[in-house]
């Protein structure tokens, strides 16, 4: 499967996803309690594994996973992804993932490229007791791994391909704990893959499987030009049209900005942000949070980002917001802030969120937890101007 391809299809995840294989479920025979009870998917202590998908030296797909050596810790002699469970200074499950990463395999986000595009389904593992989050990524290029001694006996770089929906499945049985247990399995790389890591596997596949919408017109062609330019009244109507085919909810409640920026290309629109002063006036209809908190230096506020999924990873939100970030200093604000949702479970896209802001010069500020409007946490970041 070339790697083009699952870019394109996983450059943003949809909020609805389509669910791992029944067959990849373990089942147990002798007890009705279910491995991956849904109720449960919100308890039990946070952890986090990085599903990183990069090219191979031909183009094609791989996805990164490791074996465990053969005993002396947690899932001994299993394949599983790079992750572990979330430390006291792990601002959130991307942090957790890539730390986990980084001393399992030595992984080096930079030097690969790495850019997060959000979570598979969040769930919990009633044998461990873990809540696990997969964060998933894509690398630009292959990255250059090493196994950590006593920790990791192998890195697989396993084909896409070998998950996807028609991929081969053998069942197998065992007995775990005295209880006796049935499951499907992936064949890969003389490994075999099962359980928590398999249904991860298993969802993925069955996301780079699903055909993208057809009014979704071509992805951005490769070194296509962009130019980014303030907009006027005379591009009302195109903006409203970018909104309502690239994020529906804002196309007629779009936050007011003082300016709009635009990302053009071949004669279309690729991207906008736009700004605003943090202390003004609010609509009701606006609700944004952090309510009496202090905020000095007159800071602006960038209210609106969006970036087609067909020109995402190419550096279009970077150049909008650094075109935000100097008009606003233009006029004398020395801060600009963002906010998005801080809660992952809610709302899984923040986590691609949050990559996107801390990888461009934002450093988190105050999370309220107050906030009525819908019943979540959100998270103020803040960059520096000038």
């Amino acid at each position: 499967m070339r790697f083009e391809l699952v870019r394109e299809r996983l450059a943003a995840l949809p909020r609805e996803m389509p669910a791992a294989p029944a067959i990849l479920t373990p089942v147990r025979l002798n007890s009705p309690e279910a491995l991956f009870p849904p109720e449960t998917a919100r308890r039990g202590r946070p952890a986090a594994v990085l599903v990183l998908l990069f090219p191979d030296a031909e183009g094609q797909a791989r996805v990164l996973l490791t074996t465990r050596v053969a005993r002396g810790i947690r899932h001994a002699g299993e394949v599983s992804f790079p992750g572990g469970s979330a430390e006291v200074g792990d601002p959130d499950p991307i942090a957790t993932a890539l730390r986990e990463a980084a001393e399992e395999v030595g992984l080096d986000p930079t030097a690969c490229g790495l850019r997060v595009t959000g979570v598979l389904e969040v769930f919990a593992l009633t044998v461990s007791g873990y809540r696990i989050t997969p964060v998933v990524a894509l690398a630009e290029r292959r990255p250059e791994c090493r196994p950590a001694p006593g920790e990791v006996a192998r890195i697989v770089e396993a084909p896409a391909e070998a998950f996807l929906p028609d991929a081969p499945v053998e069942l197998e049985e065992r007995t775990i704990r005295q209880r006796l247990i049935r499951y499907g399995l992936y064949p890969v790389e003389g490994e075999r893959v099962w359980g928590a890591t398999a249904r991860i596997l298993g969802q993925l596949g069955a996301m780079l499987a699903a055909e993208p919408a057809p009014s979704r017109p071509a992805a951005a062609p490769e070194g296509l030009a962009f130019a980014v330019r303030r907009a006027g009244p005379k591009d009302d109507d195109a903006v409203r049209a970018f909104l309502e085919d690239v994020a529906e909810e804002l196309a007629h409640s779009a936050p007011p900005a003082s300016e709009l920026y635009l990302a053009e290309g071949s004669g279309r629109l690729w991207g906008l942000a736009g700004w605003a002063p943090w202390h003004r006036e609010r609509d009701a209809d606006f609700p944004r949070g952090f309510d009496g908190l202090e905020i000095p230096e007159s800071p602006a506020e960038l209210t609106l980002l969006a970036v087609s999924p067909e020109a995402r990873g190419l550096g279009l939100g970077r150049r909008l917001t650094n075109a935000v970030a100097t008009a606003a200093a233009a006029t004398g604000s020395r801060r600009l802030l963002a906010w998005t949702l801080a809660d992952s479970d809610v709302h899984p896209s923040s986590i691609a969120a949050r990559a996107f802001f801390r990888s461009n010069g934002f450093a988190d500020y105050a999370v309220d937890r107050r906030v009525q409007a819908r019943g979540e946490d959100r998270l103020l970041l803040s960059r520096a101007l000038g």
